[in-house]
């Protein structure tokens, strides 16, 4: 790509400004791609020099007005730009204006169908059961009096939702609910809000947080490029979103995640989230992503350009070659990973997970982080900003 001139390279919008994001932007903006960035408030990606140094970025809440502006802003460019969607309510807007979108957008074909069963819960869990592909156990329930029924769960369990962004307001910055027995479920159950969708009752694998691998790639008609990671720890610790991560070699979770997308016949970027039931000695997968996720930035920095290949792949351009993965490359989200860390240390007695072993990944040879970066520093101020409000409004 360094050897093509900024005319021959089409634009590139990314749906969504937070950390994954970033990572989408400056993986492309290095290359030189022409830049949009686009959500629906002020977000720490926005302020990225390969944003400001491009196209810009819009903010825009209203989702017909965004369509409207997308399309227009598509059809004056002299070949189709290439649409990343880097969160699930992005993921939605392209599958629900997938027709109006694709005639002039350059757009993975997992948006067209797939990536909606992927992104619900049951449907995922229904989906992995056709493959015989292992997962955590899964009820769907439509009423609190319906778990009485259910005398097979095993407690403690957790509330999920199908579609996290729905209940991501209800949740509080946590992706599930904890329930110890069986009418703290029922009681759990009564109080979710109409508003933020269905949920489902699944059964917790046992183990400490440092036994979860995870799996990134990009499928094509070319065929799949792959990454692997450990999770170290996560925030909110249990069930949160990765804070700390290294890259591994982990060649089951990686064939596992390969065979599913292909048996599936997914076409896009995902990233995939496995646990190894000590109970039965088997892999099971959490769930699929259809889209970059937060930890994704890891794969950059251990040499494997998962964006970089599927921007090439759908603006028509060749393919970079495919590398081996750099193991031992930490990616750490310190302030995320403090947080966590402090919780073991201090309130982890009694938790339901073991304090996770940091050290499992080996020796650390190189570090990489979610947002600082010595050549595009603002948005690590723009984060420190938004985290630094959201702990002043709880305290006051």
């Amino acid at each position: 790509m360094s050897e093509m001139t900024n005319t021959a390279r089409p634009h590139a919008i990314v749906l969504g400004l937070s950390p994954t994001g970033l990572y989408v932007a400056r993986e492309l903006g290095r290359c030189g791609v022409p830049l949009l960035g686009v959500d629906r408030d002020f977000a720490s990606a926005g302020t990225s020099r390969y944003f400001r140094r491009s196209v810009g970025v819009w903010y825009e809440p209203d989702s017909v007005a965004l369509l409207q502006r997308l399309v227009a802003y598509a059809r004056e460019l002299p070949g189709k730009p290439v649409l990343f969607p880097t969160s699930d309510y992005y993921i939605e807007f392209v599958v629900e204006h997938y027709a109006a979108l694709n005639p002039v957008f350059a757009i993975a074909d997992g948006y067209a169908e797939v990536a909606t069963v992927l992104m619900d819960k049951m449907k995922f869990h229904d989906l992995c059961a056709r493959h015989a592909v292992a997962t955590p156990g899964v009820w769907q329930v439509d009423s609190a009096d319906q778990i009485a029924q259910f005398d097979q769960i095993p407690f403690p369990c957790i509330l999920k939702p199908t579609l996290i962004h729905l209940a991501r307001p209800y949740l509080r910055g946590k992706k599930v609910l904890v329930a110890a027995d069986r009418s703290e479920l029922e009681a759990l159950w009564r109080q979710l809000p109409p508003a933020s969708g269905s949920w489902l009752i699944q059964e917790i694998i046992p183990g400490e947080e440092s036994g979860i691998t995870l799996s990134a790639g990009y499928a094509s008609e070319a065929g799949i490029d792959t990454f692997t990671a450990r999770k170290l720890r996560q925030y909110p610790p249990g069930f949160g979103s990765a804070s700390r991560v290294i890259s591994e070699t982990c060649d089951e979770t990686r064939e596992i995640g390969r065979a599913l997308i292909e048996a599936i016949g997914y076409r896009g970027v995902y990233g995939t989230e496995f646990k190894r039931d000590p109970r039965d000695g088997k892999l099971k997968i959490i769930e699929i992503n259809p889209r970059p996720t937060l930890w994704f930035y890891l794969s950059h920095a251990a040499d494997k350009y998962l964006v970089q290949r599927a921007y090439c792949d759908l603006a028509g351009l060749p393919l970079p070659p495919q590398r081996e993965q750099r193991d031992g490359i930490l990616w750490h989200y310190a302030l995320k990973d403090f947080a966590s860390a402090l919780f073991y240390r201090f309130k982890g007695r009694g938790f339901i997970f073991g304090a996770p072993d940091v050290s499992k990944g080996g020796r650390v040879k190189g570090r990489c982080w979610p947002v600082f970066s010595l050549t595009d520093p603002i948005p690590f101020f723009a984060e420190l900003r938004v985290y630094l409000g959201k702990f002043c409004r709880r305290l006051f």
